[in-house]
């Protein structure tokens, strides 16, 4: 993930620069810019403010800014899709590997059933 930072605050600009030093990249190198305020560009823009509807919410603090720069990168820059349907109909087409994915299935719902009565006074 590569970040450009653009931020009218020069506090903030060098905060942000501080916690993400290993993902600074230039604005065309870029896959997003951060910024405190809303602009125009050719890139995804996170905006980060001390509005609610944010993707970066301030104050933050390390933890909070790299998960809300990672909900912001899966959401709208690389979606995670699963192609479940492909992998289902593939996997289902064969009869035997649907028993033995059952067997395994069963045995481990044992395991945890198991594991859970063992637990409990």
């Amino acid at each position: 993930m590569k970040i450009s930072i653009m931020c009218q605050s020069t506090l903030l600009q060098e905060a942000l620069s501080y916690y993400l030093k290993d993902s600074l990249s230039d604005f065309e190198g870029c896959d997003f810019v951060i910024s405190d305020m809303p602009m125009n560009a050719h890139k995804p823009v996170c905006l980060i403010t001390a509005d609610q509807n944010t993707n970066i919410c301030k104050p933050f603090t390390q933890a909070s800014l790299l998960r809300d720069i990672q909900t912001f990168y899966h959401s709208k820059i690389k979606p995670t899709k699963i192609t479940n349907n492909a992998i289902t109909t593939k996997l289902l087409e064969n009869p035997e590997l649907k028993t033995q994915i059952d067997l395994i299935l069963e045995e481990f719902s044992k395991k945890i059933y198991q594991t859970l009565k063992n637990q409990t006074p």
